[in-house]
């Protein structure tokens, strides 16, 4: 009776290991199954906003632009640039107000050049 009585006490012990292990493999399924969700989720998340992107973009007024405020270049406003050595450079000269005209002046003399052998080249034909 002894080696039926040790191997009920073998066997009860391998039966609750085994009922140990199945409660661990539930509780990993039920923590799978609950980021399979969570994942899910942020998934049509992530879809709604794509779309929602491309819904933005495609209704954009200024093609090329995208909808926002730009702050303008700050350096724009420089005048001049200080070195570490303490050398100032002040850039190139401005153009004077007399060679603004004469270059205006040119340019539209030029267009009128062009327009002249446009007539021509549409006379020959």
């Amino acid at each position: 009776m002894e080696g039926i009585e040790e191997n009920e006490k073998a066997m009860t012990k391998n039966y609750k290991g085994l009922e140990a292990q199945f409660a661990q493999m539930s509780q990993h399924v039920t923590q799978m199954s609950h980021q399979f969700t969570q994942m899910s989720q942020q998934q049509r998340t992530t879809y709604f906003q794509l779309g929602q992107l491309a819904t933005t973009v495609g209704n954009m007024q200024n093609k090329g632009k995208f909808p926002s405020t730009t702050e303008p270049n700050p350096k724009e406003h420089y005048k001049a640039i200080e070195l570490q050595s303490g050398t100032k450079y002040q850039g190139p000269p401005l153009p004077s107000e007399d060679k603004l005209e004469e270059k205006d002046q040119e340019d539209e003399q030029e267009k009128e050049k062009d327009k002249v052998d446009e007539m021509d080249e549409d006379e020959e034909i």
